[in-house]
């Protein structure tokens, strides 16, 4: 279709066809134009790939820069063994090709009436001769000479780390939009490939230079093709309804009634006077929420995973939901046809319904009936083991004659897994929650489903499993306790239901961050380790100061376990909490440090006969007597750090001031009121279970002892370990100093969002101990070596005593 014709006016009459009478004309309402061009999301997509084809190809010539020369010799060393007339034809049709290639295409752009898409490829050829004219000269210029020779292959003048002929004729074919037309796809291809060769054969530049010119080319194109728009192939109402005739229904009036992110939608009257609901689906938008799609496939485990929108592959999954659902007799709009409009478009044609949408009635005007058959129409669906997965308002619709029908099932899958159907249930109940309340929504699905089949929703009635739209809709409306109410309904109706959480999530985005930072900690750690020789540093440690420290550490597990069982008014077996201890410390190298431990012993309370949440209430009173006793001890020892021989104390200037600081910064933070609510809004609840628990324990004095002597042996266990691994190296600092850098470490370390704090404490510890006045060469050295008693060793047994917990149902 060309550029004049792709423009529909927003009324065209047709005239249908010939009968004995002549009736009037048909009448096409399009709702405004559609635009001439526009930005595919798959050409955004696309550029994304370019981009980072660009980065990888640039990484691999730097740091792989021996392996990539190699493969560049052994690859120009082949060529060299090419026949002479093979060459002589690469040749012929790279330097031939070049320009010719761009004339052919553009007398047949002229011909095509594409003059502006001409316009577009030769904007996009000069700007990617500019750009890698202009890289090339920057490298050569301003770059390290190890890119330079990964790039160019020499130092010379006469090489060159870019291709711009390359680069330019890959970007016009881009714009042109060759690839995907026939047989330019062809010779385009021949062309590049010859170029190709003839610049390898020719030597002055890398593969790695060419890949780098072809990827940017490509990428440039992309960008200019998104940036500027491409002609639209979209087809106009007139269109459409001529693809309607063909399938059967002649139409009095077509009107465009939606814009989709998919395509269009029309409301269609034919000639007998019946009204259709028609979906138009175009490939223009090919690769639309692909960004959503991955981003669930990645996060969620049990996501359909139909992917970014495919024209094809959406038009037959909506036509296998619509004759399941028929099948199944379920109470959906029938589908009466699905045709191609074009080579680009196609159309779902299915029967309109009169009668409101459920997000269209007035608030309160749903009665349990017409609840009871919203539940009756999901049931219907889940008997033949389809989900539906868009349970949302706008997916109800109430008939005019009051039967209640479900709209989006293109959204749904067949042969469902058990947990797509309980989230369906879940979700419908939320729906109907936001509709009326918490208490109507189960009693008219426990009428409908029964108790059993209903209560099945309890596993997965979390937002994750919900769909955007209810998600969004509760926010709005503010009813973020409304899962909790739903849950406290069907727990009291089936006390015994399961109501551990089935977890949903392949991966949630802290463990995103987490690898990332990981990433970057370990490559903190592995420079620190290179800096150090392990063999000397080994062999000039004092064995004997590494006899204590190791003592010193099997100390802190027992410390940890008397920290918590002196919390926990029940009896706990001393070896088991130990052991409970020590398997924290393989569960921290998994996550950071605090969360791992509070998991395991959480866990292993409530497999010690604790309800959950008195669980929670033990773990969360040692948690906050450790912080408290952790700011007192950092406070006393700085105290005792800052104390001269003559007992005056004299700390440092900057201290003071830093301190005067951070109370008037926290000071100044709960002055202002929304601040103050947030600190209280967060520490409330914490109180609300700890204090009660702490007076608990508070009854019973050795109990108490118990805890706080054990938070004191951990800290100062860990303590004697540090400052025995300072000594092991010869390092004199006292011990007051290396108290207060071991207890602001453990402070950082506890924030970093690194599994056991990897690189955060490595890095605080020793650049606490060198500004405490230790030779830095020793500082790491103890830090090393501390962290090899303390976090990296513990993980076998850890290992070890986390799957014997298990098996013997401690965890």
């Amino acid at each position: 279709m060309s550029e004049r014709e792709s423009e529909v006016r927003p009324t065209v009459a047709i005239p249908r066809p010939k009968r004995a009478e002549a009736p009037a004309p048909m009448v096409v309402v399009e709702d405004g134009t559609i635009p001439r061009r526009l930005r595919r999301p798959l050409d955004l997509v696309r550029f994304a790939v370019a981009i980072l084809a660009t980065a990888l190809t640039v990484l691999i010539a730097y740091f792989a820069s021996g392996t990539s020369n190699g493969i560049a010799q052994d690859i120009t060393g082949a060529t060299g063994l090419l026949p002479s007339i093979l060459v002589l034809l690469f040749n012929v049709i790279g330097g031939i090709g070049t320009i010719a290639l761009p004339v052919a295409v553009a007398i047949s752009l002229v011909i095509r009436h594409r003059l502006r898409q001409l316009f577009d490829s030769l904007l996009g050829l000069l700007i990617a001769v500019v750009v890698l004219t202009g890289t090339a000269y920057l490298i050569r210029h301003y770059g390290p000479d190890r890119l330079i020779l990964a790039l160019a292959g020499s130092t010379l003048a006469t090489s060159a780390a870019t291709a711009p002929i390359l680069g330019g004729l890959t970007t016009f074919v881009t714009v042109a939009r060759l690839s995907s037309r026939r047989p330019w796809n062809v010779l385009s291809g021949i062309v590049i490939v010859s170029l190709f060769v003839v610049l390898i054969i020719s030597g002055g530049i890398t593969i790695a230079g060419l890949l780098l010119s072809f990827f940017v080319g490509w990428a440039l194109g992309l960008l200019v093709r998104y940036a500027l728009g491409t002609p639209t192939t979209r087809p106009s109402g007139v269109q459409v309804a001529e693809a309607l005739a063909r399938g059967g229904f002649a139409l009095e009036r077509l009107e465009a009634a939606q814009t989709l992110t998919v395509g269009r939608r029309y409301r269609a009257i034919t000639l007998s006077g019946a009204e259709l609901s028609v979906t138009v689906l175009d490939r223009d938008l090919e690769g639309a929420g692909l960004v959503t799609a991955a981003w669930s496939a990645l996060r969620l485990r049990d996501e359909p995973g139909r992917g970014a929108f495919n024209m094809r592959r959406a038009v037959d999954h909506a036509a296998l939901m619509a004759y399941a659902s028929a099948s199944a007799l379920a109470p959906v709009p029938r589908l009466v046809l699905a045709s191609e409009i074009g080579s680009d478009s196609s159309l779902l044609a299915y029967e309109s319904i009169a009668g409101t949408r459920f997000s269209d009635l007035p608030a309160g005007s749903l009665t349990d009936v017409e609840l009871e058959g919203a539940w009756r129409a999901m049931r219907t669906l889940h008997e033949n083991q389809i989900a539906h997965r868009t349970l949302t308002s706008d997916h109800l619709f109430l008939g005019s004659d009051g039967t209640v029908w479900l709209l989006g099932a293109p959204t749904g899958s067949v042969a469902a897994s058990d947990v797509s159907m309980r989230i369906d249930v879940a979700e419908l109940l939320c729906t109907l929650a936001l509709l009326t309340d918490s208490d109507t929504a189960v009693r008219t699905g426990r009428r409908v489903l029964g108790v059993s089949t209903l209560a099945r929703a309890l596993p997965v009635l979390q937002p994750v499993a919900l769909s955007p739209a209810t998600r969004k809709e509760m926010k709005s409306r503010k009813r973020k306790d409304l899962m909790i109410q739903l849950r406290d309904s069907l727990v009291e109706i089936r006390p015994d239901a399961a109501v551990e959480q089935i977890n949903l999530r392949r991966i949630r985005p802290r463990t995103l961050i987490m690898l990332v930072v990981g990433t970057v900690a370990a490559y903190v750690l592995l420079y620190q380790l290179a800096s150090v020789d392990l063999v000397d540093l080994f062999t000039r440690a004092t064995w004997w100061w590494i006899a204590i420290g190791v003592l010193a550490s099997i100390a802190t597990y027992f410390g940890a376990a008397w920290s918590l069982s002196g919390f926990v008014p029940e009896r706990l077996s001393l070896p088991r909490t130990v052991l409970a201890q020590l398997a924290g410390d393989f569960a921290t190298l998994v996550s950071p440090p605090t969360l791992g431990v509070i998991a395991i012993n959480v866990r292993y309370l409530q497999k010690a006969g604790l309800h959950p949440a008195l669980a929670a209430a033990s773990v969360g009173v040692s948690q906050v007597a450790a912080f408290v006793a952790h700011i007192l001890l950092l406070i006393g020892f700085g105290i005792a750090a800052g104390t001269q021989k003559n007992f005056h104390f004299d700390p440092p200037q900057w201290a003071v001031i830093l301190v005067i600081a951070l109370v008037l910064a926290i000071l100044a933070a709960f002055a202002v009121p929304r601040i103050r609510r947030f600190a209280f809004g967060r520490l409330g609840p914490i109180l609300r279970e700890v204090v009660p628990r702490l007076i608990t324990v508070a009854q019973r004095p050795w109990k108490l002892v118990e805890g706080i002597g054990g938070i004191l042996l951990l800290n100062m266990a860990y303590i004697i370990v540090l400052w025995s691994c300072v000594q092991a190296f010869g390092g004199e600092l006292n011990f007051a100093a290396i108290a207060v850098v071991y207890l602001a470490g453990a402070t950082l370390g506890q924030a970093a969002p690194t599994p056991g704090g990897l690189g955060a404490v490595e890095a605080a510890l020793a650049g606490g101990l060198t500004i405490a006045g230790l030779d830095s060469g020793i500082a790491i050295s103890a830090v090393l070596l501390f962290r090899l008693i303390t976090f990296w060793i513990p993980t076998l047994p850890g290992y070890i005593s986390f799957n014997w917990l298990t098996k013997q149902g401690a965890l």
